[in-house]
């Protein structure tokens, strides 16, 4: 579960889809441009961070089934 004030992954990712539309925009003022990149950066970095810690506990929870199915066969 993420913390009270944290963002869900669906929101900092409906965030990140956002930059890049503004990104692809050519109307975007330059200076609002490099801010764009500057959080769209740090959103790609959380997003990878917290898929890399479901990754992990997708791959623990598979290894405790295994583990006890392993158990029950013995």
């Amino acid at each position: 579960m993420s913390d009270k004030g944290e963002a869900s992954y669906e929101q900092q990712f409906a965030q990140l889809e956002n930059i890049l539309k503004r990104l692809d925009d050519s109307k975007t003022p330059i200076d609002e441009l490099a801010k764009d990149v500057k959080q769209g950066t740090q959103l790609i970095l959380a997003l990878n961070a917290k898929l890399t810690e479901v990754e992990t506990e997708v791959a623990d929870a598979f290894r405790v089934l295994e583990e006890a199915s392993t158990k029950k066969a013995d």
